[in-house]
């Protein structure tokens, strides 16, 4: 007994304490070394979606990783389906720290017992820290780490936090994720109205979410059901009749499967994408009006089956006071092949005579014509370019309301060589119609004139808002925002819009009855149709064609766009008075003007009649009444004889003379030349020569001669 030493039995529990000691601090330390897990559970972002003006959902767009995640706020889950997870994934949620020890020794003590795995013991809390894991083996390592994230998370959020977040995120099966997208795939209702019957069935999921899926595995998401009650009644949260109520006699809502979800049904047709694509929209409440949209939609795929070999079609309407989108159609159908998701809205294309009230609001506030004022509507002819009108005819002196009204091509043509290329280049700028591409083989002035430059349906509409806003700018939008719109910049003087729009109000608008200024227009070749129409309260852009550039005859803006138009404004004021114009009386001011010209009278001007101006802005004087007191044009050679062919001749060689200056010459109403000094014309036959001469006044008439002869072979 003399080598006995107790010391050494003393050291014994210090051993067995060391380690105990030591995984105790690591334990403590762990969350300290571990980040905050809900910093990367906000990196999977969630649904996005979209909903119109009042709060109707109009798309969602699906996850990176195709999940469909709708996350709401706690307060809008219902209060059944919040006990009933409780009960079933951690009844200890509001007591614990994020790890569940009473948990985690029975667990270990019945699988210990059982050599098997037959119970666990992750709180609510570590299913949601392992959900920022990486995937892998679900060993001891990962499970002190996931207990250490969950600790971490304790530390860092509110039980309300972590509840929200984990009912936002738990997998219900396939790629459905969270409480308000399993309520609505599963039984079409949201969260927060679900009942304690449904509750019970959704909430035992999670466990083994492909396995117990009620659309594919009825009978076992039944069996499911049953354990849940079971655990509930074993936990004082339901009575023994309650649950048996509930399992055997209380039906569940479950919806049709054979039919899309509600969130997949909204982002299948795909109809709004093209207004979602804009930089500006992000998800969340947009400008839009579902049910206006899909009215619009109605009518132009009803006018689109009237109409040849006409495919594709476009439409936006405004709110001109606010500058937001209420419709915004870019395709007829985004998964038509090949170009279905083209975006017509935003593509360029030319815009025939759509641009003409621009260049006629440019010359009303440079002073060179008001709605009364004459212009020739003739031939002219600059360089290799002579325009003329869509039925082929010229109408000779017009009025600049009937020219535009009517869209002759003459008057307008005239209007931009007497401001400027430059001038008129400046002036769409400003309004947001610079073009984005030229038209070919002619002057980029004259080309403005007439829109074969390109532009797009979101621009000209812009431009027509600005008219239909007394000329301030407006920025069209498609989120609502609280911008200042009383700082918007003038484009226009507002008499100048209120004129134009008068003059495209001349017209009547179909068979609506309603007072709307609008506009057609073509382009060349029949390829695209053009309607923009405004009051003052909408603005509205119409267009028609087909994608690839292919003609219709039927791609006429009158015919084509026009009569969808006239719909659409009489779905918008089918029940509300359509607002007023401002009254003519009280923007413009009366004038005395000359009757014949319609501009400033002078001295050589007799008759003089009423008109209405731009108050502030001089008019052009008259110079027509000055100019009759000229000798008319006389063409002084040929004369009106027969003439001969010499001997061996082919033709007669006559020279051409007037007693004006330089003259255009026709021959049988068809152009010759400019400023000709002799013409060879053909034996055998019958000439009608015409000699127009040239001016640079859009206000009167050139003065014109003819004389008809005969050629015969001698």
């Amino acid at each position: 007994m003399k080598n006995f030493r107790p010391h050494r039995f003393r050291l014994v529990p210090a051993v067995l304490a060391f380690p105990l000691l030591a995984g105790w601090a690591v334990w403590i330390v762990s969350p300290y070394c571990v980040g905050d897990p809900m910093s990367e559970l906000v990196r999977q972002t969630p649904v996005r979606t979209w909903t119109d003006r009042n709060g109707r959902v109009l798309w969602h767009e699906r996850t990176y990783d195709s999940q469909w995640r709708l996350p709401v706020p706690l307060d809008r889950v219902s209060p059944h389906a919040v006990r009933v997870i409780l009960a079933a994934e951690d009844a200890s949620f509001y007591r614990h720290s994020g790890v569940d020890c009473a948990a985690v020794c029975r667990a270990a003590w019945q699988n210990l017992v059982s050599a098997r795995r037959i119970s666990g013991a992750s709180t609510i809390s570590m299913q949601l820290a392992g959900m920022a894991l990486p995937p892998g083996r679900h060993d001891f390592r990962r499970k002190f780490l996931q207990a250490a994230l969950a600790r971490k998370m304790e530390m860092c959020h509110s039980k309300k936090e972590i509840l929200e977040e984990y009912l936002n995120r738990i997998p219900f099966g396939g790629k459905i994720c969270g409480i308000e997208a399993a309520a609505q795939y599963y039984f079409g209702l949201p969260a927060e109205k679900l009942d304690l019957a449904e509750a019970t069935l959704l909430c035992g999921l999670p466990q083994r979410p492909n396995f117990f899926r009620p659309d594919r595995h009825p009978v076992r998401a039944k069996e499911r059901q049953r354990i849940v009650l079971k655990l509930l009644t074993r936990r004082g949260k339901l009575t023994p009749d309650e649950a048996g109520r509930i399992l055997h006699r209380e039906p569940l809502r479950l919806r049709d499967f054979r039919c899309h979800a509600p969130f997949e049904s909204a982002a299948s047709p795909g109809e709004f994408r093209h207004a979602f694509a804009s930089s500006e929209v992000k998800g969340g409440r947009t400008t839009l009006d579902r049910e206006l949209h899909f009215a619009v939609l109605a009518l132009l795929r009803e006018q689109r089956a009237r109409l040849r070999d006409v495919r594709d079609f476009a439409a936006l309407l405004v709110d001109n006071r606010s500058g937001e989108v209420l419709v915004y159609i870019g395709t007829p159908d985004i998964t038509a092949k090949p170009d279905g998701q083209v975006d017509s809205v935003r593509a360029v294309r030319s815009a025939g005579s759509a641009l003409k009230p621009f260049i006629y609001a440019e010359a009303i506030a440079g002073g060179l014509i008001v709605g009364a004022t004459k212009i020739s509507d003739s031939p002219v002819r600059y360089g290799s370019y002579a325009p003329g009108n869509y039925d082929g005819r010229f109408y000779g002196d017009v009025s600049a309301a009937f020219a535009l009204a009517y869209s002759l091509n003459t008057p307008a043509v005239r209007l931009t060589a007497r401001l400027g290329e430059k001038r008129v280049s400046e002036t769409f700028g400003r309004i947001g119609l610079a073009p984005r591409r030229s038209g070919k083989n002619m002057s980029p002035g004259l080309s403005l004139a007439l829109g074969t430059g390109g532009y797009t349906l979101w621009d000209i509409t812009r431009a027509y808002a600005i008219l239909a806003r007394g000329g301030k700018a407006v920025r069209l939008k498609l989120t609502p925002d609280g911008g200042n719109e009383s700082a918007a910049r003038q484009c226009f003087p507002p008499g100048v819009c209120l004129m134009v729009s008068s003059m495209l109000r001349e017209r009547p608008f179909g068979h609506s009855g309603l007072s709307v200024a609008w506009k057609t227009g073509t382009s060349n070749n029949n390829c695209d149709a053009w309607c923009f129409a405004c009051t003052p309260d909408h603005t509205l852009g119409v267009w028609f064609g087909n994608k690839d550039g292919r003609r219709s005859p039927d791609l006429v803006g009158a015919s084509a766009a026009l009569p969808a138009a006239c719909e659409i404004f009489e779905l918008l004021y089918r029940n509300r008075t359509p607002p007023r114009w401002p009254e003519a009386g009280k923007v413009l001011e009366e004038r005395l003007l000359c009757a014949e010209s319609g501009l400033t009278p002078g001295a050589f001007c007799r008759r003089r009649s009423g008109a209405f101006a731009v108050p502030g802005l001089p008019l052009a004087p008259c110079t027509l009444c000055a100019r009759e007191t000229r000798p008319p044009l006389e063409i002084l050679s040929p004369a009106a004889k027969q003439y001969r062919t010499r001997p061996g001749e082919r033709s007669v060689r006559l020279p051409l003379r007037t007693n004006g200056g330089k003259v255009l010459w026709f021959l049988n109403d068809r152009p010759v030349g400019e400023d000709l000094a002799e013409y060879e014309f053909p034996p055998n036959t019958r000439c009608t020569l015409r000699a127009l001469e040239r001016t640079k006044d859009a206000e009167s008439p050139p003065r014109s001669a003819e004389v008809t002869f005969s050629v015969v072979s001698g």
